[in-house]
């Protein structure tokens, strides 16, 4: 590995870490739930469903204007505010005292915790190429599933701290949330902000850095800001297939992750506490097959048939799930395990695919904010549809056909994209002329250039 790829790959571990926090503090309400909050604050199983599809409603309002004001101003220290933000936010749900605490909490933890994943996902493209770019995304949100295997870890041995002073939901919201502010104030400094502005490589480096981002984005390369580009992303048509996808994946990885210690803890007579630390196996192999499934994605430069082999893994743990006696714990559990990796494991390429075939950085960023936050209300379902339990068959019937529309919606769109592929290399010169000005000239036409071509 090169001295620029070990940048390269820092950078990246540098948005894993905060990554790992902005998960952690997401999903721990499901250990809290274990941990008495939803006794100590006499919330019924309606109000806590609540509590957790809040959350959504400000991830979903704020994404867009997030990535607009990142695309605008220095995404280091725009990132860093928004984990100082969530970090205060999350460490405070410790005092929460009612019902109307914990969902005012929650609502701004979403709104600050918005910006982060599309922000991410829109600053990582501005160091890699297409090419390298899923592998990239599969390691960062790789360790969205470490974080759910060390949360389940962490949030056992919180089980183990006496709770004469504190409740154990408690010391669980204030260490986990905690290291987000100390985190936050490093990262204002550590982050940089793009390969022009990066102070550990020379100027040659930079401008090599430069010139292979250009070569790769080809005829859609464009750096400029305007309201018109803005608009133009929703005048594309596959922005709202990739939305739908997302959606439907969202409701499912949500669902799962929201609903797992409580899934889990259905399956068999074991405590809370064990419950929890049986979550953990689940989100290693996540975290596992979630690299895997971005390294191969790249190696063969393809992101839809990679989404479709584990949308039918999903379908095969959802369906042992549905039909299977309760009394099989072994295989209960096994499917269980299926499923968490599949919802994870499909979201790398997924994010990959529509970061490629959006040219352009301002089209990027905007598409990227749009297809995340308009798919993420599948996040306030995803936290409705676990409500059966202790089996969830209806949740898990709800989850598997999400993951055939998806499984179908994504065949539909690889088909269309290849056919435009094929369409523009048949394209004559005066085709292509009439085509840039269909689309209002360099500046407007991004990916939807002749000469650019989408990836499958």
């Amino acid at each position: 590995m090169d001295t620029k790829e070990q940048q390269r790959v820092s950078i990246l571990n540098r948005s894993d870490v905060e990554d790992i926090k902005s998960k952690l503090l997401r999903s721990n309400i499901g250990n809290a739930k274990l941990g008495g909050l939803e006794d100590d604050l006499h919330m019924n199983h309606f109000q806590y469903q609540w509590s957790l599809s809040i959350f959504f409603a400000g991830y979903i309002l704020f994404q867009l204007p997030s990535n607009v004001i990142m695309r605008r101003w220095r995404p280091s220290f725009w990132l860093s505010f928004l984990m100082l933000s969530w970090g205060i936010v999350a460490t405070a749900m410790a005092a929460c005292e009612n019902f109307a605490g914990l969902m005012v909490c929650r609502l701004l933890l979403g709104c600050f915790e918005a910006g982060f994943f599309p922000g991410v996902v829109y600053m990582l493209s501005l160091w890699y190429t297409r090419q390298e770019y899923g592998r990239r995304v599969a390691l960062f949100f790789s360790f969205g599933s470490l974080a759910g295997a060390f949360g389940g870890i962490l949030a056992y041995g919180i089980s183990q701290i006496p709770t004469h002073i504190l409740a154990t939901w408690q010391w669980l919201f204030i260490i986990e949330g905690s290291p987000s502010i100390l985190i936050a104030v490093f990262s204002a400094w550590y982050l940089p902000d793009s390969p022009e502005k990066a102070k550990f490589l020379t100027s040659d480096e930079q401008q090599l850095e430069i010139e292979r981002l250009t070569e790769d984005a080809g005829a859609s390369q464009d750096h400029s800001f305007s309201w018109p580009q803005v608009v133009s992303v929703f005048q594309d048509w596959k922005l709202y297939i990739y939305i739908f996808i997302y959606l439907t994946g969202s409701i499912m990885l949500h669902g799962v992750t929201l609903f797992l210690p409580s899934i889990v803890a259905g399956m068999g007579e074991w405590s809370n506490a064990q419950a929890q630390l049986l979550t953990t196996p689940p989100y290693i192999l996540a975290f596992i097959a979630t690299i895997t499934i971005g390294r191969s994605s790249d190696h063969f430069f393809e992101r839809g048939f990679h989404m479709v082999a584990c949308d039918v893994v999903a379908i095969a743990g959802f369906l042992l799930l549905i039909l299977i006696p309760q009394e099989q714990v072994a295989v209960h559990y096994f499917a269980a395990c299926l499923v968490v990796i599949a919802v994870y494991a499909n979201v790398p390429a997924k994010v990959a695919w529509f970061t490629n075939n959006f040219g352009g950085l301002t089209r990027r960023a905007i598409a990227s904010a749009a297809i995340v936050s308009i798919g993420l209300v599948g996040g306030i379902f995803g936290g409705q549809i676990y409500y059966d339990g202790p089996e969830y068959r209806n949740g898990n019937t709800i989850a598997c056909a999400c993951a055939a529309a998806q499984l179908a919606a994504i065949l539909i769109l690889r088909f269309k994209l290849a056919r435009e592929n094929k369409r523009r290399t048949q394209l004559s010169e005066h085709e292509k002329e009439l085509e840039l000005l269909k689309y209002g000239g360099l500046q407007l036409i991004g990916d939807r250039h002749p000469d650019f071509r989408y990836v499958l």
